[in-house]
């Protein structure tokens, strides 16, 4: 869930102490570090818009735990927000192949495959996605968007319909 511009300040200074321990441990352990602590850096890194520190931390949580999809999403989402579309998308591709359930991995891919105009992937992203949460509105909606660029017109209108009855803005 986003944070609200009135709320952030509270969580920063929380993600900057975060990652100063995270750091004290990192020197006093020599460096050994589980995987889950560098996973968890990198969503203060993610959160606090850090982009490129945040993937650094993914590589070395992947790195440490090949197998774990969310790492693999995350690093995506990363990548994704530095405009990395197709390094974005090997990672989400990864975390569907380790867990095919992984709704997000599904749903981020599909947003990439769209930011690099692949939309007849990028509907196949989104009902995947579908399949596992079909009461994602945000996934019908972009579903929506890229039959559109497709010129499904009556397809699209269908998905955005969905959207609609779902309630887009209360879905996360």
């Amino acid at each position: 869930m986003p944070i609200s511009r009135q709320t952030k300040w509270i969580y920063l200074p929380w993600r900057q102490l975060y990652i100063r321990g995270f750091d004290s441990m990192a020197e006093a352990s020599s460096g050994t570090v589980p995987s889950g602590e560098w996973f968890r850096k990198g969503n203060a890194l993610l959160g606090g818009g850090s982009f490129t520190e945040a993937v650094e931390a993914y590589d070395q949580a992947v790195q440490e735990s090949p197998k774990d999809a969310d790492s693999w999403n995350n690093r995506g989402l990363a990548l994704a927000s530095l405009n990395r579309f197709s390094d974005a998308l090997r990672s989400f591709e990864q975390a569907g192949e380790i867990n095919p359930s992984h709704p997000d991995a599904w749903y981020n891919r599909g947003m990439v495959l769209c930011a690099l105009q692949r939309f007849d992937d990028a509907v196949s992203s989104f009902e995947k996605a579908l399949q596992i949460n079909p009461k994602n509105a945000h996934a019908w909606h972009n579903k929506g968007v890229a039959l559109k660029h497709l010129g499904l017109d009556a397809e699209a209108r269908f998905a955005f319909s969905c959207a609609g009855w779902i309630g887009i803005h209360g879905q996360f």
